[in-house]
Parts: C-alpha cells; structure tokens; sequence
C-alpha cells in the first residue's frame, strides 16, 4: 500500500519557473525554481523534470530534490561536462521565468522511522541527502536517534560540503568525507556490526555504486526491506 501511495503524486503536474542557476563545482551546476502553489513531499523523493522552452527529444528527466518543502522553493543539482545532451544543454538555457513542467515529488527514498540510519553517498548521489539532512536538522518529521552520512568522492570535490557541515553534530548527525573504496567499505561494514538490522540503510550514487554497497550490506546479513537504492544514471 505504501508503495502506491508513494508512487501516487507522479500523476499530479505542475508549472515550477525557473529563477536561478549556480555552478557548484567544475561540472555541477545547481538550479533553484519556484512553485507556484504550495507543494508538500518528503525529504529524499525525486520528481520528474520536462523541458517546454525548447523543442529537444527525450524532453522529461528524473531529479532528486536538495531542498526540503519547507525550503519553499524545488533545488535540483546535475552533472554537466563539455558535450551536455540536449536536456542539460536547454536546462543551461534558461532564463529567470522560464517554465518547466514538474511531476511529483514522488518515491520511497524517504526515512519511516526514527531507527539509527546510515546514508552512503556517491558522488552527485549527495543530492537527496541534503534534503534529508535538512530536514532531521530542522526537527521536521522522523529524526533518527543516530544518522551517519558517509560519503565518497573520488574528486574530493564533496557538493555541498558548507551546508553538510553546518549541520554536524545536531540531533546526532555525523559526516564522514572519503575518497577511496576500502575507507567507504570499512564505514560501512562498522555500522552494519554495530546496528545490524535495527538501523535503516540509504544508498544514492551511480547504479555500479549502489548494487556494490547493496551487496556489501547483504554479505552482512541486511534484510533487503532495510536497505533503500536510489541510482543516478547521469543521463
């Protein structure tokens, strides 16, 4: 049941307008829009994103929100190198009110619980853990006893590394920054030895990323029922 009622608001549409961009990092650019109703999601869900200012094929693409609902505006952040598709390079063309048709927020990538919880993080795949960071932060909805994020970047470039720290240490909140697989696989395997199935398991990165660590927490003996996957596919 809960699955459908998560899946529901892919149905609902509406116009966000665009108002600003910024490059976040050498190939990250994060682009920040406004509703224009009110629009209520949980920390961590993603929506679906098509372009109408620009005639391209393949017009409509999935994104994770950085922001939460009481942000009052949709954050998106997206990889974009020297040859964009023709998605990105007309998400790169916008001008302060273009619009862009959203559906959603929707998904199950959202805490349920208030179990100690352990987010692990690829790369771009720190965006939905930003949102649910923000929102433990602000005492909004389930706040884990204990959350641990842990999160790798090969580029040590770590997205949004201001914000993450600024909320360290609050209601448990712990961050670990790593660079490399072993660091990532010995995190992950402490936490797994300490909480066992009593603790929740979120994994966003790339898709080899996300099935690696879920085969990891599975050699621990996690329950798949307690671990939730959110792959970027770069598209």
């Amino acid at each position: 049941m809960s699955f459908f009622k998560d899946l529901l608001p892919v149905f609902k549409r509406q116009d966000i307008i665009f108002d600003r961009s910024v490059k976040a990092a050498d190939d990250v650019y994060t682009f920040i829009f406004r509703p224009e109703a009110k629009i209520r999601w949980n920390a961590g869900q993603h929506a679906l994103f098509t372009i109408k200012h620009e005639k391209i094929s393949k017009a409509f693409r999935p994104f994770s929100l950085a922001s939460t609902a009481e942000d009052g505006f949709i954050e998106i952040s997206t990889r974009i190198g020297d040859k964009p598709s023709p998605f990105k390079q007309s998400l790169l063309n916008m001008k302060p009110g273009t619009r862009v048709s959203m559906r959603g927020p929707f998904g199950s990538f959202y805490l349920k619980n208030s179990r100690p919880t352990l987010l692990i993080a690829g790369g771009i795949g720190i965006t939905p853990f930003k949102s649910i960071l923000k929102s433990i932060d602000a005492g909004n909805g389930f706040v884990p006893e204990q959350t641990r994020l842990v999160y790798i970047d090969s580029a040590q470039a770590y997205l949004y590394r201001d914000d993450l720290d600024g909320m360290a240490g609050a209601h448990g909140i712990e961050i670990g920054y790593l660079s490399n697989r072993d660091d990532l696989a010995a995190s992950i395997t402490s936490f797994a030895r300490e909480h066992g199935n009593d603790a929740n398991y979120f994994i966003a990165g790339s898709p080899q990323m996300t099935k690696s660590v879920s085969s990891l927490l599975r050699d621990h003996n996690i329950r798949k029922q307690n671990i939730v996957k959110d792959a970027f596919f770069g598209l």
